[in-house]
């Protein structure tokens, strides 16, 4: 016959695997802990990182500058730098605002867009460059072939 003894709680499976190898319970536990370490080192920058990051921007200022053509008001932005040539920009411009048409060669100014009367030349660093904002650079491209 039926045995009227209560039988004891039986712990969830998961627990009664944990308890029967302790070494993959710690194992586990193991695998958590350095997993929160690595994501813990990873969520700030180190000093070091800071600084050098600071010492790059001082050394390389990019500077963000519009180029328009008001002939066909066609706009671009350029990133540049000091050492960027009027030349440089006048080919990244052409391309942006797709003026690379072989016949449309050689006959590139730019101008600040303040004074149209002496195309620029050099390099932008000795230019009056200065940063995007509201009295930042814009920059006219004009195609004006010699007749």
């Amino acid at each position: 016959a039926r045995s009227s003894s209560p039988r004891p709680a039986q712990p969830p499976p998961a627990a009664m695997a944990a308890a029967r190898r302790p070494t993959l319970a710690l194992a586990l536990a193991l695998c958590a802990a350095v997993a929160l370490l690595h994501t813990a080192a990873f969520a700030g920058l180190s000093a070091s990182a800071h600084a050098r990051g600071a010492r790059v921007a001082r050394s390389a200022a990019i500077y963000e500058i519009m180029v328009t053509n008001p002939s066909v008001g066609a706009r671009c932005r350029l990133n540049i730098n000091e050492q960027t040539t009027v030349t440089e920009i006048i080919t990244k411009a052409r391309k942006e605002m797709d003026f690379e048409m072989a016949f449309l060669d050689g006959d590139w100014y730019l101008y600040e867009i303040e004074d149209e009367t002496k195309p620029l030349s050099g390099s932008m660093g000795q230019l009056n460059l200065r940063p995007w904002g509201p009295e930042g650079m814009e920059l006219h491209l004009l195609y004006q072939p010699k007749v």
